[in-house]
Formats: C-alpha cells, structure tokens, sequence
C-alpha cells in the first residue's frame, strides 16, 4: 500500500476569490501529490505567479511560486491509500502530462462553464479539478461518483474516502507535520 496526497488551496488571488465565490465553498483549487512532503505537487495552474493569463501544467512547491508570494495561503491536506499498482499507473498518468506538457493548455473556457454548471471536456486542456480527478479514474482511483470533467475542486472537501491530514497555512505545513509526528514519537 501507498499514500497519495490530495490538497486544495485557497490563495486568496482575484482569481481563487471569484472561484470560491461562485462555488461557495473555502478552497479554490486542488493539486496531486505522491509523498508526504508535497514535492512536488501536481496540477494546471499559473505557469508564471504573478500573473494568470499563462497557465498550464505546474508542478508547485509549498515555498516557491505563487505560495512564495502568497505566504496566507490556506489548505486542507488529505491522504488516501492505494496499492501499488494504483500509485505505479498515478505516476506513469502524471508523467506522460509532465513529458508532454507543451500539448496541453489550461482550459479557461472550462472554467467559465463551471461557474455555470455546464462543465466541458476538451481533448488537451485541464483545469485543476479535472486533471486531477482524471489521472485518479486514469490510475483505476475510484472516489468520485462523476466524470473527471465535471469535477470541481469543492468535490475533493470533505470527501469520504480521503483522511484530513492537515488545515491551516500552507507555508506551515512542514513545521506542523514534524511537530505532530515528534509529539506523537514522544508519547
């Protein structure tokens, strides 16, 4: 068995503001990671930080990027078990994206349609939803009952099959984790 990390995020960006808006829920995006350090962590989003007019597949890390520049980013962490085979078809999903990236682009008009509830699959183009739900169904992951396309990352909150490992600050989440597991290697 292996551990896979789903985390969402909210940056508090214009963007990630109107996204909460409309879905009214805390967190705006979502991204895979396969460790517990989140290094790196997986998903479609700003290819450059400061500005959201290029996007595209990421691989975001924790102090770097836009989590750089935005220190108040709050998450939720969770955890999932997978087998092996599971978490070895994950890996292969997410690098053939990685290996192929200049194919894909961020699916903007996707976005929009959401905010509607008319969700949209278009060959090559992922939202950060969407691409994560569709390397878990690709990998044989079955938590969500609806097709990776329709998926927000809303659908990720509170989602049974997932363990909450950790809410808060982003920016905090090792020293949280190394505090955590010291006070329980004390006990």
């Amino acid at each position: 068995m292996k551990k896979i990390y789903i985390i969402t995020t909210y940056t508090g960006t214009v963007l990630s503001y109107l996204i909460r808006n409309i879905s009214k829920t805390p967190y705006a995006h979502v991204s895979i990671a396969l460790n517990e350090d989140l290094k790196p962590m997986y998903s479609f989003g700003r290819l450059n930080p400061k500005t959201p007019l290029f996007a595209g597949f990421v691989e975001e890390n924790i102090n770097q990027g836009l989590y750089a520049i935005r220190k108040n980013t709050m998450c939720r962490v969770y955890s999932l078990d997978i087998t092996d085979l599971q978490y070895e078809n994950l890996y292969e999903n997410i690098m053939k994206v990685s290996n192929n990236r200049e194919k894909y682009d961020y699916d903007v008009k996707a976005l929009v349609y959401l905010c509607v509830n008319r969700p949209r699959c278009a060959e090559y183009k992922y939202v950060c939803s969407h691409f994560v739900a569709d390397m878990l169904q690709k990998s044989d992951i079955k938590i969500l009952d609806k097709q990776s396309y329709q998926v927000r990352p809303n659908d990720f909150y509170d989602l049974k099959a997932l363990t909450l490992e950790y809410e808060g600050l982003l920016s905090h989440y090792y020293m949280e984790r190394h505090s955590f597991v010291s006070e329980v290697s004390n006990a």
